[in-house]
């Protein structure tokens, strides 16, 4: 950097040397006209050219100062300007002016956001009732039969139910750290609890829940609930990309311990997904081959996903293949 500014400082100098240089070469040419018998020319020139020295030293101290703490502003680094001339003085006064600018400027368009997020927020937890009370009134018919035209309608409830989870989520995401507390929690309580949730699903697209895992508990460090969004996503997209009604399918949940480190595995005998487009999924509202085949793919689940993994500190990856299935894996730290 600084020999950066030293060759900036020659240029914006440069000019200014060439007249000085120029002048006392006439002021010498002038004396050598007037008074041929004149002969310490030598030591005008030393003299003048130890002044340009010296000139030149304090000018480049001044100038480096203030350009050095220019360049890591520039660099995103925090440092405090001091002004020697007029004209830095100046440029001081457009960089305070331009920095009050955007700060005034990015607090209204925080706080515009937040009101928007505030009221998307309540809008959709208003959404959450109705699915609720659908449900309710569909479990109350379910006590003694319940019909094909029931059971398509408690299916939609719950696509409606995932899509207002996924946007809470999404908003939720905003403010993450504010709600944020790793520890160490049982993954097979938390992935029982989600299959029981989603039991339903499960008993109606003919699919079969398989935990292989001996143990009764493992446990690994994240944050329960975020977690547990995570793998309610996984879960959502592997039975979405499974059902088929005319033969029973299952999903296999695996674990696996590796030093400081636990893998949880969730393989679906689904679709699969075409090799043109598994480099894709993790990317906002990308569906690629099965969302013309599936119109309930939304490309925000896996989005989610690695977003939410990516703030616990997890890594999820996925691979699949066409009509024999997709396999996903979760890999979650055993100790901070």
């Amino acid at each position: 950097m600084s020999k950066k500014i030293t060759l900036n400082f020659l240029k914006d100098r440069a000019l200014y040397m060439a007249f000085y240089s120029l002048s006392m070469a006439c002021i010498i040419g002038f004396f050598y006209l007037s008074e041929p018998t004149y002969s310490e020319y030598f030591y005008s020139i030393l003299m003048g050219v130890f002044l340009l020295i010296v000139f030149i030293i304090i000018d480049f101290a001044r100038y480096y100062d203030f350009n050095s703490k220019v360049e890591l502003i520039l660099d995103g680094q925090t440092a405090e300007i001091q002004p020697f001339t007029e004209e830095q003085k100046s440029l001081k006064k457009l960089i305070d002016k331009n920095k009050r600018d955007a700060i005034k400027e990015n607090s209204e368009l925080k706080k515009r956001n937040k009101e928007r997020l505030y009221f998307l927020s309540h809008w959709m937890h208003h959404l959450k009732t109705p699915v609720s009370v659908i449900e309710l009134m569909i479990d109350k018919e379910s006590q003694e039969h319940l019909s094909t035209g029931l059971e398509q309608i408690r299916n939609e409830n719950q696509r409606l139910h995932t899509s207002i989870e996924q946007g809470l989520t999404m908003i939720r995401m905003e403010s993450f750290e504010n709600d944020f507390e790793p520890r160490s929690i049982d993954l097979v309580a938390s992935l029982r609890k989600i299959i029981n949730n989603r039991k339903s699903e499960f008993i109606y697209y003919r699919l079969f829940p398989s935990i292989q895992f001996d143990q009764e508990a493992i446990y690994v460090v994240t944050d329960k609930k975020w977690n547990e969004i995570l793998l309610d996503q996984l879960i959502s997209n592997a039975i979405k990309y499974s059902s088929n009604l005319a033969e029973t399918k299952k999903v296999f949940f695996r674990i696996t311990e590796e030093e400081n480190s636990i893998i949880l595995s969730i393989k679906d005998e689904g679709v699969g997904i075409p090799d043109y487009d598994i480099d894709r999924v993790f990317e906002p509202f990308f569906t690629g081959e099965n969302g013309r085949r599936y119109r309930n793919s939304s490309g925000i689940g896996l989005y989610l996903c690695k977003k939410v993994s990516e703030r616990l500190g997890q890594t999820v990856t996925i691979q699949s293949e066409v009509s024999k299935g997709t396999e996903v894996q979760v890999r979650y730290l055993t100790k901070l």
